[in-house]
C-alpha cells in the first residue's frame, strides 16, 4: 500500500495539533471562567459559596473538563503540567509551545469576560497570598509548591499513566483540585497553575505577585513528575 505524500501527512499532523490546542483554549478558559468566578460571586453574594463552595466548583469543572478533552489533549489546561508532560516524556515537545499559548490565551480571555461581565470585583478571583495571616511569604510559596506537587503526583498517577487509566481518573483529579482549594485556597490562593492566576491578574492589571504562581507550581509539578517516575517505574525493584 504506497504511502501518503510527506505534505498530507504534515497537513494531518497540523489539523491534529490544532485541534489539541483548541481543546486546551476551551479548557483553560473554563477553569478560570468558573473558578476565578466562583471567588467573585462569593464576594458579590456575601459570602455565600465560601471557600468550601469556591473549591468544589473548581474541583467540578476540573473533573467535566477531564471527561470532555481528556481522550483528545490530554485536558492539561495547566503549563505547569504541560511541561512536566513533556520532561517526563507524556507529551511530545513540538506541542508545548502550542499548548502554553492556547491555555494562557485562554486563560487571558477568561479573565477579560469575567471582568466585563461581573465588574472589578474581588480582584477578578485571583490567587492572592492572605497578608493579613501571620504566614511568611516563604511559607506561602512552599505551600503552593506542595499543593502543585501532590496535584502532579496524582495527575501522573492516574492520568497519565497507562497502567492506571480508568473511568474515574477525572474523579480523582477533581478531588485534589477541591480539596487543595478549600483548604489552602484561603491561604496560599492554590492556583497550582499559572495559567488560572494568569487571566485574573491580567484582568486586575496587576501582576504584584504573579510570579509566585509562576515559580512554585512549576518547580512542585516537575519535582512531582519525577518523584512519580521514582516511584511507580515498574524497573524499580
Amino acid at each position: 500500500m504506497p504511502t501518503e505524500p510527506s505534505s498530507y501527512n504534515f497537513e494531518f499532523k497540523s489539523s491534529k495539533s490544532m485541534q489539541k490546542f483548541l481543546c486546551e483554549f476551551i479548557g483553560t478558559y473554563a477553569l478560570v471562567f468558573f473558578a476565578a468566578g466562583a471567588v467573585m460571586i462569593d464576594v458579590i453574594t456575601g459570602g455565600t459559596l465560601g471557600p468550601i463552595g469556591s473549591g468544589i466548583i473548581s474541583g467540578l469543572v476540573v473533573t467535566a473538563i477531564i471527561y470532555t478533552f481528556g481522550y483528545i489533549s490530554g485536558a492539561h489546561v495547566n503549563p505547569a503540567l504541560s511541561i512536566t508532560a513533556a520532561l517526563i516524556g507524556h507529551l511530545h515537545w513540538r506541542l508545548l509551545p502550542g499548548y502554553i499559548i492556547a491555555q494562557m490565551a485562554g486563560s487571558a480571555l477568561a479573565g477579560l469576560s469575567l471582568l466585563w461581565l461581573l465588574g472589578n470585583h474581588a480582584d477578578i478571583g485571583a490567587n492572592l497570598p492572605n497578608t493579613e495571616l501571620d504566614i511568611s511569604l516563604g511559607a506561602i510559596i512552599l505551600i503552593e509548591f506542595f499543593l502543585s506537587f501532590f496535584l502532579m503526583l496524582v495527575v501522573a498517577s492516574v492520568g497519565l499513566d497507562k497502567r492506571s487509566h480508568g473511568p474515574l481518573a477525572g474523579i480523582a483529579v477533581g478531588s485534589v483540585v477541591a480539596i487543595e482549594v478549600m483548604l489552602m485556597g484561603p491561604i496560599a490562593g492554590a492556583a497550582m497553575n499559572p495559567a488560572r492566576a494568569f487571566g485574573p491578574y491580567l484582568a486586575r492589571g496587576d501582576f504584584d505577585t504573579y510570579w509566585i504562581y509562576i515559580i512554585a507550581p512549576i518547580a512542585g509539578m516537575i519535582t512531582g513528575g519525577f518523584v512519580y517516575r521514582l516511584t511507580h517505574n515498574q524497573k524499580i525493584n
